[in-house]
């Protein structure tokens, strides 16, 4: 043990500086690999073989397995972006709720928002306007708008049964069966426990903002102008806005492509059976329809097109930045992968899963606690989950044998609670670049909202698959 030491805070030291370098803003792209490099030199071992070895298989691994997936959903938020459709619908919903709602109507236009798919830049970008609106009017302090923009965008929503974002996606492609390959969960994994989770996440959280607010008002905080608010917004942005409604059809058309349409064409193919050859062609059809998030989200951006093709001058130029900007977004994570992949073979690393996942009581515990603190090393819910489930997957699913839709909405729900700590690039790009806050005015809230309410949240989950066990096959 003693020997084991000076890995560890080899390793700790390791991680502490690549925090630090992103916090100060540098590229992710840079510092992954230098840190492992740095890591894996300092414990002894070869930095070239692990870099182009493990670090580059993980990179590339997780590229392979969910570039379409990202490609497409920041295709869909530029088009929405251009369009103005997700201004329409954020927009509508502060008109519906009101300025004497505020916060909740921002909560809300944002939880809409990324559940339909839309991604989390686009989100923070869009609502922004409509929270200076609604917070201007109401003379409500402004230092709480990156909290009520990132709990609506990274909390209840992102990590629900049925989003089509990503951290409710990525164990699909890890939970599979040794044999077969097929999967062993979808993205409507643990819908029970995921829907009474959520509600009492979006509960407690509003509670919480609303008395909050409340607070910085009666103690004598208002709403302060800045010369920036009346700053234009995109000029590739259309100002022609669809209706809401045309503006929400393309987020429903992903969500029925995620959790309706695969299960529609299997009963499809189970009532044409008696026609016999006559309806072959048509079964094969039915039967090549995958349980893919790839192809729910390209038949969004397909509706999208269409249904806000007068709102688009151009569809090849945000389709193209889109994907361009999935590029980016895929490779800033990736770094984070390979990194994991890099540092998983070391002793210390493997001395602090085996630690991990021997933590007494439920299983599932444990893989929370990993997955949590793995986020939390690499500041990213999906890179966390794209580092732990490998590891835990074989532990967990093949030797404890947890029912696999409990440890994906487990593993969901606890990777968005530890990721969210001040180094988290999204929140570094909503609190200063979006809203142009600070984080000792910000982030106070944010903590709470999205770093100890998602914990409670994973807490009550792991007691709701323990008390009813039939949820975690559903």
């Amino acid at each position: 043990m003693a020997g084991s030491i000076p890995a560890l805070v080899v390793l700790f030291g390791g991680l502490v500086l690549l925090m630090t370098l992103v916090v100060r803003g540098r590229s992710i792209f840079v510092v992954a690999p230098l840190c492992a490099a740095g890591i894996v030199a300092a414990s002894g071992h070869d930095p070239v073989a692990a870099m182009t070895g493990p670090y580059m298989a993980g990179f590339a691994d997780y590229v392979r397995n969910f570039y379409l997936v990202f490609a497409l959903g920041a295709a869909l938020g530029r088009l929405y972006e251009v369009t103005g459709a997700a201004d329409s619908v954020a927009r509508h919903v502060g008109r519906w709720l009101g300025p004497h709602r505020a916060a909740l109507a921002v909560v809300a236009a944002a939880a809409v928002l990324t559940y339909g798919g839309v991604s989390l830049f686009v989100v923070g970008f869009s609502v922004y306007p409509l929270a200076v609106q609604l917070f201007r009017t109401a003379g409500l302090p402004r230092r709480f708008i990156p909290a009520a923009i990132a709990f609506g965008s990274i909390t209840f929503t992102m990590t629900s049964a049925g989003s089509p974002e990503i951290q409710n996606l990525i164990p699909i492609r890890y939970l599979v069966d040794a044999t077969s390959g097929m999967p062993l969960t979808d993205a409507r994994a643990g819908w029970p426990v995921s829907l009474i989770v959520a509600v009492l996440m979006f509960v407690t959280g509003q509670a919480y903002l609303d008395r909050e607010i409340r607070r910085a008002v009666d103690g004598g905080e208002r709403w302060e102008d800045r010369p920036r608010d009346a700053a234009g917004g995109d000029p590739a942005v259309s100002r022609k806005h669809p209706s809401p409604i045309i503006a929400l059809l393309p987020l429903v058309v992903t969500l029925l492509g995620l959790n309706v349409l695969p299960g529609a064409a299997r009963r499809a193919g189970a009532i044409l059976e008696p026609l016999g050859p006559a309806a072959e062609w048509l079964r094969g059809v039915l039967a090549a329809v995958p349980e893919d998030p790839a192809l729910a989200v390209f038949l969004g951006v397909v509706a999208a097109v269409v249904l806000l093709h007068r709102q688009l001058t151009d569809v090849w130029t945000p389709v193209g930045e889109g994907f361009v900007n999935g590029l980016m977004a895929i490779g800033a994570t990736a770094s984070i992968v390979g990194f994991g992949a890099a540092m998983k073979d070391l002793p210390a690393f493997q001395q602090i899963v085996h630690l991990i996942t021997s933590i007494p009581g439920d299983p599932l515990i444990g893989a929370a606690v990993a997955v949590a603190v793995i986020a939390l090393i690499s500041g990213s819910a999906s890179g966390g989950q794209a580092i732990a489930l490998p590891i835990l997957k074989p532990i967990y699913i093949d030797q404890l044998g947890v029912a696999p839709r409990a440890l994906h909405r487990v593993v969901a729900i606890a990777s968005g609670s530890l990721d969210s700590l001040p180094a988290n690039g999204y929140l570094v790009m909503l609190i200063h670049h979006i809203c142009g806050e600070t984080h000792s005015r910000a982030y106070g809230p944010i903590f709470v909202l999205t770093v100890v309410i998602p914990a409670l949240g994973t807490a009550v989950a792991i007691l709701l698959f323990a008390w009813i066990p039939q949820w975690g096959r559903m």
